[in-house]
């Protein structure tokens, strides 16, 4: 999954009677996005194939991008659709792809961009080479990854400013926390891993190896910590494909990204979809083609949930 903060220009609808999004017109700047992607069955003439629907989640502007480029999950799809977007930064976990962009962040395309690694999946890791790989040492791990998800909370309780949040960040108590993190991460690299069991040693090596990435966000006060929210912006279309099975067609699968588009991003401004749909249309029927004002965070919407 991925994230990028801050996007400044998105589009829902280039031609309502269309209702597909093109890359170059959905996205002009990007600051800071999480990302993430759902299989889904697409009918390709006589058979079914298994395709992938994208996501793209900016937190701060509460905008929800789904995108669906011939059912590919390859490495190509997010750096084309991407274009030449300003990214802040770019959050994922460790799939393959996600790496690939990563080093696509090292070249002068996207050189100021801040590549994360979700620490969820990293502290998912550990839980799982606790409790099912029976490793005791791996508790004390998710324990302290735990722990910075508690300060991030408190953080957001306070509601602190993304400077007050950098300096807490900065502190020397997060400091300290790192520096025991890092040790024991050493430590246990060190040991003879013969014995391990093959979740404690792929948890070891994700940590290690995405270290820089996982904690990227201690060094700005806007970077989120993981991608859950992109996990969950997805849940509905993914609800919506256990229902229907499968797409009819390409354009089917294209059809269902836009509308999530829609939905995502009216849930994450809290809104009713319902009562978004009615004052669009409304707007529609009295002859306004003001598409970029009739956006979530441009229309007045209740409080009120779908």
């Amino acid at each position: 999954m991925l994230s990028v903060t801050g996007l400044n220009h998105f589009y829902y609808v280039r031609d309502f009677t269309d209702m597909r999004c093109k890359h170059s017109r959905v996205l002009s700047i990007i600051r800071e996005r999480l990302h993430r992607e759902t299989w889904c069955k697409v009918r390709k003439y006589d058979h079914y194939k298994k395709c992938y629907i994208w996501v793209l989640v900016n937190k701060a502007q509460k905008t929800a991008i789904f995108f669906y480029e011939n059912g590919s999950r390859g490495r190509d799809v997010l750096t084309d659709f991407l274009g030449d977007a300003e990214l802040k930064s770019i959050m994922s976990d460790g799939y393959n792809a996600y790496v690939f962009i990563g080093n696509e962040l090292k070249s002068g395309r996207f050189k100021d961009t801040v590549h994360q690694v979700c620490m969820s999946h990293a502290k998912n890791k550990f839980v799982k080479a606790s409790n099912q790989g029976g490793e005791p040492n791996a508790e004390r791990f998710s324990e302290i990854l735990k722990e910075f998800f508690m300060r991030g909370r408190k953080y957001d309780d306070a509601g602190l400013t993304s400077k007050e949040r950098l300096r807490e960040r900065q502190s020397l108590e997060t400091k300290e926390l790192l520096i025991e993190l890092r040790c024991l991460l050493d430590s246990e690299l060190s040991k003879d891993s013969e014995f391990r069991s093959q979740y404690y040693k792929e948890a070891l090596n994700y940590l290690n190896r995405f270290w820089k990435e996982i904690f990227a966000y201690l060094d700005d006060g806007e970077l989120p910590i993981d991608n859950n929210l992109a996990e969950r912006t997805i849940r509905k279309l993914t609800t919506q494909r256990n229902n229907s099975l499968h797409y009819g067609s390409d354009a089917g699968a294209e059809m269902a990204a836009t509308y999530h588009s829609v939905i995502g991003t009216v849930k994450l401004h809290g809104s009713s979809i319902w009562n978004f749909i009615g004052t669009f249309f409304k707007n529609i029927f009295n002859g306004c083609r003001d598409y970029v004002n009739m956006v979530p965070d441009k229309i007045t919407l209740t409080t009120s949930q779908c």
